[in-house]
């Protein structure tokens, strides 16, 4: 699997508007993105320093009842905080067809559309020492 770099670390979040207000007006982060996702039942922010090289993506439920939702689960479980870690990957078809050769237990194993128009799929934590890793194509890659 080729890998490019860190593309962003993703943060669940009760409230956007006051973890914006964090990242922005106290830790000196911009708002470089923002989005409402319906078939994944979460609006997100993308924030990003001064270099803009990594960005951290910030999510909240649209429905903090819907109990199907991954990131209402993850937040009634573990609270806010460090959801995902996410790696730019130049092609997620062969990355994903590469780790399922390897034995490496895929939550997606085909890519799908994810915020920003990026093509995005997940490994199960299971296979990657408890953290949750998305694979990221970047948009016309």
């Amino acid at each position: 699997m080729i890998t490019d770099a860190i593309d962003h670390i993703g943060i669940a979040v009760e409230n956007l508007d006051n973890s914006i207000d964090l990242y922005t007006n106290k830790l000196g982060f911009r708002v470089v993105h923002r989005e409402t996702l319906p078939d994944r039942g979460i609006k997100v922010v993308f924030l990003a320093g001064s270099s803009g090289e990594t960005t951290i993506e910030l999510m909240e439920p649209i429905n903090h009842d819907d109990e199907t939702n991954t990131v209402v689960k993850f937040l009634k479980n573990r609270g806010p905080g460090l959801h995902h870690l996410a790696i730019k990957v130049s092609d997620i078809k062969q990355s994903l067809s590469e780790l399922n050769i390897l034995g490496i237990q895929l939550v997606d194993k085909t890519p799908r559309v994810g915020a920003r128009g990026h093509l995005v799929a997940f490994i199960h934590p299971k296979s990657t020492i408890g953290v949750l890793i998305e694979l990221v194509q970047v948009k016309d890659s």
